[in-house]
């Protein structure tokens, strides 16, 4: 038998099973996993061990079931294979056949089906009526509440019994449910993308080597429908606001097109660009600080943009009088000191980091000059080609994409 097993299925075993393979497959002890608990009889779980529900539910004509996973790794097998043995499961036939095997497991006076194959990473698990995975029936109880609740006009402690559910997106029965009700899916995405709230979104550099891809943290700064604002938690690059040193707008600044070229295919893929609005950005004397008598240039159509002053100052309290303001100050990555962005230890940020000083997308006192934030969380200006600035993107998103 050994010969017609690819060696990356020996491996899925511990060393305990490699002896069994030698003797009979009546006689032999299994390491095999289930997926299961038996009503009052407790069974080792895949489930538990993988972490996740079943991509796939069947229900078999004789009341029993089948669940299906996808991507079980051989790492993952071994862990259930080693969970198994010690809840006294016992192996009552095997078969394998090039990168596929099957099992028979007798598990409390049991028999459970195991099938799995190593070229799809595919396991299938067959329960006999009268069997049950102890995580699924919590998961379904929640379920049941979470819709007693909404049908009773709760929707606040509906919310809160779904989002209770591990993986609910993953979750078969949840996910038919969220087909069927828009709203609530509707609910669960409000409350994650509340105002105030950290999410993730695309992926770039943040380590001081360079080559990670790293998912971004944004935080929300406003939501207006199904649309939100997000801005970067961290300044994710060191850029000047033009490589020329001259008078400049950002409608012509290098910023700008780097932003929505470079950094826009490096940091998301087609799909989430898709996802990214394009939006009218205002550039008028009402985004600027009063007292600059600049011109602004003219509006522009961005995905990726950076706040003006007038948007710092409402979502973040940016002023020149606030040297205190911790809600403004932002971090640089290291792959952002790395590539030149400054910082100061002597201004923090909220969570006690360094904080560095980063641009804003309105002029400053002069037309060679652009609006920034310094590192104690105040406004000031620098020249546009200072390159020790970090760059803290900013972007709308719409929520109904499906991609949230």
């Amino acid at each position: 038998m050994k010969k017609h097993m690819k060696s990356t299925a020996l491996t899925l075993l511990v060393g305990a099973l490699s002896i069994l393979l030698c003797a009979s497959f009546a006689e032999a002890g299994g390491l095999l996993p289930s997926l299961v608990d038996l009503v009052g009889q407790p069974m080792p779980s895949l489930c538990e061990a993988l972490g996740r529900y079943p991509d796939e539910e069947i229900l078999e004509t004789d009341g029993g079931n089948t669940e299906v996973f996808h991507g079980v790794t051989e790492t993952e097998f071994n862990t259930f294979s080693v969970y198994l043995s010690e809840k006294g499961a016992t192996l009552a036939d095997y078969q394998a056949s090039g990168g596929s095997f099957s099992a028979s497991i007798e598990v409390a006076g049991k028999t459970i089906q195991f099938n799995y194959d190593t070229k799809t990473l595919e396991a299938r698990v067959t329960y006999p009526k009268g069997t049950y995975d102890e995580r699924l029936d919590v998961a379904k109880s929640q379920l049941d509440t979470a819709v007693q609740l909404l049908n009773a006009g709760k929707t606040d402690e509906a919310l809160s019994a779904f989002l209770s559910i591990p993986h609910y997106s993953e979750y078969g029965p949840a996910a038919a449910f969220l087909e069927t009700h828009p709203e609530f899916e509707a609910a669960a995405r409000d409350a994650k993308y509340g105002v105030g709230n950290y999410v993730t979104f695309g992926h770039y550099p943040q380590t001081s080597v360079g080559n990670d891809s790293t998912p971004i943290e944004w935080l929300v700064l406003a939501r207006e429908g199904n649309k939100a604002l997000l801005l970067s938690r961290c300044g994710l690059d060191a850029k000047p606001y033009n490589t020329e040193f001259t008078d400049i707008t950002w409608e012509n600044c290098t910023l700008r097109t780097w932003l929505n070229g470079t950094f826009l295919n490096k940091a998301f893929s087609k799909t989430e660009q898709g996802a990214i609005l394009t939006t009218v950005v205002d550039n008028s004397s009402s985004q600027g600080y009063g007292d600059w008598n600049t011109n602004g240039g003219n509006n522009t159509q961005d995905q990726v943009f950076l706040l003006s002053y007038a948007e710092a100052n409402k979502y973040l309290g940016v002023t020149f009088e606030n040297i205190n303001n911790t809600k403004s100050r932002v971090a640089p990555t290291a792959y952002a000191v790395k590539q030149g962005a400054s910082m100061s230890d002597s201004n923090k940020t909220a969570d006690g980091t360094a904080a560095g000083w980063w641009w804003l997308r309105s002029p400053g006192f002069l037309q060679n000059v652009a609006a920034d934030v310094i590192t104690n969380g105040s406004l000031f200006s620098n020249y546009v080609d200072n390159v020790s600035a970090v760059v803290c993107p900013a972007l709308w998103i719409n929520l109904e994409s499906g991609i949230f």
